[in-house]
């Protein structure tokens, strides 16, 4: 039986005694993060959310108001035919293309704007949708809000 090890809420005892702070804990995690031993995954769909702490709904929407724009111009102009081609079109190119720089703007925002700053740190993993893994085979996760980051950073340094 292999047991996984949980990283609960810390001690604050504990923190006390090393001396730590929740910044030195930060950039110790962007240190870790930097050399590759932590990969940082984001769950799109939370993070989309309108009350994410680091989404905007323009970048969503300029996609679907450009795309529903082309499809209706084209619609008036060539004809229904060539509007519901576009539309399919739209809807595709939305889904692969749209979705995916969505997802690199989120990406890129967590790893400069939040990680640089505690506050916005703290926001981000009492929202959710991040989850720190270590880079090995079988490696541990921390999934916010549920486990400590601050634990998990401690438990990595030490091992």
């Amino acid at each position: 039986m292999v047991v996984t090890p949980t990283f609960g809420a810390p001690k604050p005892a504990a923190a006390a005694q090393k001396g730590e702070t929740a910044a030195a804990l930060l950039a110790r995690l962007r240190r870790l993060h930097a050399d590759g031993r932590v990969v940082i995954d984001v769950d799109l769909k939370r993070l989309t959310h309108m009350d994410s702490p680091v989404a905007f709904e323009a970048e969503i929407n300029r996609w679907i108001y450009g795309l529903v724009l082309l499809t209706t111009a084209l619609w008036y102009v060539l004809g229904y035919k060539f509007g519901l081609g576009t539309a399919a079109i739209s809807l595709a190119l939305y889904l692969s293309l749209g979705k995916m720089n969505v997802r690199r703007r989120i990406e890129r925002r967590v790893r400069s704007k939040a990680m640089d700053d505690e506050a916005h740190w703290r926001e981000l993993w009492s929202f959710g949708g991040v989850t720190l893994r270590e880079v090995v085979d079988g490696g541990r996760c921390c999934a916010a809000p549920a486990d400590s980051w601050m634990e998990f950073v401690r438990q990595l340094s030490a091992g």
